[in-house]
């Protein structure tokens, strides 16, 4: 149950759960792996925190081993309940390992800590794999009947599902098939843990000694890049450079150097990974009863099925090509009129051209708006909206337990009570995650704990103790800020395997994406965007914003279904002798509405391939939902109205994977979703 959920613009992967545990061994041979795990690490040291953290990892996966013995030892001798309940503690170790070692892996500053992280990652995964093909410890579950009137309703729907992981993950196979699985899980695990190194630890750096080629850039972004005392000023493909230099710098080398250093990160590292990842997960797929990756993870989520897949991304996509093209006409007629008349429209001209035309067409330009935003402020916006609407509070406080000294800790309180903890990690370091990204630290189980959750982003680093940020900044920070308050609101489940975001993974969008609606009311900003002299964001201003904002919508959509083309397809094919490269540019050149670049290496640095595998059209699926959720609330009272924000958040956001998808929605609409409010959104 390892949760990390993203921004669309980032990379990501979202939680691997493996539905418990393994193949029919003997309490004494599961310690005796344990015991395997120890060996394999007592000679080495990772340092003073990784040392610490593997001897909680192997305690934790000596509990899980006992408690899995225990379950099957006499099942016979409890009640149900009682089975269900060792159950759940079992998933809440193996939960808090996955997490913490996500976390850790990708965030802590000692190379020791990190290593450790992968290696406890690598182990919870491994006997995790063999616990779900573990028969017997499935014979103890199966026995507990469904009319078994002891249990609950909640009690039967987790029955119901831990019972059908088993199966889909293979506990029904033969002993061969079942080994053959194990074998393909662990390799996967290294594949996935390099292939994120390799992005990790690829930071591109552009050396330039000539300071008129950041004209365009803001003044404090030059501030921030000072020359060394040989005259040389760094740039990097860390996001705090690169979206200011695509945004404003005027210098189209620049901005093309930026862009193709960036779209080969991981490359040529990750080309053989993917590849044998691809052959590995279509192994294991078929190995399960699947004919791919895609029809076996899309099988418990709200679309179903590949062709379901296909025929809401290719809608999605026809719809949006009509309006990329006209956003694409227009960009290229700027482009000429700026460069002459020989030019054709380039990738890395993504934001910069649509930058000008919404500063001339839409009298916006950015930087009147980031002066309001300075990330402090920010903060207190996050706050003051959540209090507002869902009628919490916010508390700082110091935790002993950070990764790195510069992250920030706050309760959440509900009637003065701790009801969450959350953390923030806002500002890039060395061997940090690149990009912006809620992780799960502890999922919260009713009448157990409390749940515990960061953001970990990368925003400029403050210069005079002020950082300001664009609203494209503000927006994400408010996306996240959906995740988090999700995973805190949702973590009073019962059953650990529904808390916090643990909901179908086509769903889990909604929440963040329905947050990022407070970024473009007028009033709601002026509630706390104010410049240096107390004066808040002008309505006007804001009103252009969101004018500007509706253009290159179209190409926005368009690329996002690019995208979601890409991620689904390539889990069609048959991997073995595959050009993946080739298959990218074919994607590229029929789905994407900007150029494709042979030298250019999308797949060994989009993310998302990885965590959300085959299904990246989440996004827009989301989208389409949360863009009908938010024209009912607007209808029924408003954004930040108390009330209709109440049923929202006791429909949906308490619920977390207690329910699909579908139903959260019908609790809160009384009627299915459609995509009419989308439809109407693209046009405007």
């Amino acid at each position: 149950m390892k949760k990390v959920v993203f921004l669309m613009t980032a990379i990501g992967l979202t939680f691997i759960f493996m539905s418990c545990a393994s193949t029919p061994e003997s309490q004494s041979a599961q310690a005796s792996k344990t015991a395997e795990v120890k060996k394999q690490t007592a000679a080495d040291d990772y340092g003073k925190a990784g040392n610490t953290f593997l001897k909680y990892c192997r305690g934790e996966i000596t509990a899980i081993a006992n408690i899995s013995a225990d379950i099957k030892s006499s099942p016979k001798e409890r009640t149900s309940v009682e089975v269900l309940h060792l159950y759940n503690i079992l998933e809440i170790k193996q939960s808090d390992l996955w997490n913490k070692s996500g976390i850790y892996q990708m965030n802590h500053p000692e190379e020791g800590m990190r290593k450790a992280a992968m290696m406890c990652e690598s182990a919870v995964t491994e006997q995790a794999t063999g616990l779900s093909l573990d028969y017997e410890l499935f014979s103890a579950l199966a026995a507990i009947s469904a009319d078994d009137k002891s249990i609950a309703d909640e009690d039967r729907y987790f029955l119901n599902d831990v019972l059908g992981d088993f199966k889909r993950n293979g506990v029904d196979k033969d002993e061969k098939t079942r080994d053959e699985i194990k074998r393909i899980s662990a390799e996967l695990t290294d594949l996935e843990q390099k292939y994120y190194g390799n992005i990790g630890g690829d930071r591109r750096e552009i050396k330039i000694t000539d300071i008129n080629r950041l004209k365009g850039l803001p003044a404090d972004f030059i501030a921030g890049h000072k020359p060394d005392k040989d005259g040389v000023i760094t740039l990097t493909t860390d996001y705090p450079d690169y979206f200011p230099v695509m945004e404003n710098a005027e210098d189209d080398t620049l901005r093309m150097e930026m862009y193709k250093n960036l779209h080969n990160v991981g490359y040529p590292q990750n080309s053989e990974i993917f590849s044998k990842l691809l052959i590995d997960r279509k192994k294991k797929a078929e190995l399960l009863g699947y004919k791919n990756w895609a029809e076996y993870t899309q099988a418990k989520l709200m679309i179903g099925n590949p062709e379901n897949a296909y025929n809401f991304i290719k809608k999605v996509a026809d719809m949006s090509k009509v309006y990329a093209n006209k956003d694409l006409e227009m960009i290229l007629a700027k482009k000429k009129e700026m460069k002459g008349p020989d030019v054709e429209v380039e990738a890395w001209d993504r934001f910069f051209y649509p930058r000008i035309i919404q500063m001339e067409k839409y009298n916006f330009n950015p930087e009147d708006a980031r002066k309001y935003f300075e990330i402090s402020k920010v903060m207190n916006g996050l706050f003051m909206v959540a209090e507002k609407i869902f009628g919490v509070t916010f508390e700082k406080v110091k935790r002993d337990d950070v990764w790195d000294e510069s992250v920030q800790s706050y309760n959440v309180l509900t009637n003065g009570k701790v009801t969450g903890m959350i953390d923030f990690d806002l500002y890039p370091r060395e061997n940090k995650y690149k990009h912006f990204a809620m992780f799960t630290n502890e999922l919260g189980v009713k009448g157990v704990r409390l749940p515990r959750a960061a953001i970990v982003g990368n925003f400029p680093q403050p210069v005079d103790g002020k950082a300001y940020v664009s609203h494209d900044d503000v927006q994400t920070l408010f996306h996240e800020f959906g995740h988090l308050m999700h995973s805190i609101f949702a973590g009073d489940q019962k059953y650990v395997r529904f808390s916090g975001t643990n909901c179908q993974n086509d769903f889990v969008e909604v929440p963040s994406q329905y947050m990022e609606e407070y970024v473009w009311e007028a009033p709601i900003l002026q509630l706390w965007a104010t410049n240096d002299e107390g004066t808040p964001i002008p309505a006007d201003l804001v009103e252009n914003m969101k004018k500007a904002s509706e253009f290159a919508k179209g190409v926005h959509v368009n690329r996002q279904m690019h995208l979601s083309m890409l991620s689904l397809g390539i889990y069609l094919q048959d991997p073995v002798n595959f050009d993946h490269h080739a298959y990218e540019k074919k994607i590229e050149k029929e789905y994407s509405p900007w150029k494709s670049y042979d030298d250019t290496h999308l797949i060994e640095n989009f993310g998302h391939l990885i965590g959300y595998s085959s299904n990246y059209y989440t996004y827009m699926w989301s989208l389409v939902i949360v863009k009908d959720i938010a024209g009912f609330i607007k209808s029924n009272g408003g954004l930040m109205n108390p009330a209709i924000m109440g049923k929202y958040r006791s429909t949906i956001l308490n619920v977390g994977g207690a329910k699909t998808g579908n139903q959260m929605v019908e609790d809160f609409l009384g009627r299915d979703f459609t995509i009419e409010e989308f439809d109407k959104w693209m046009k405007q």
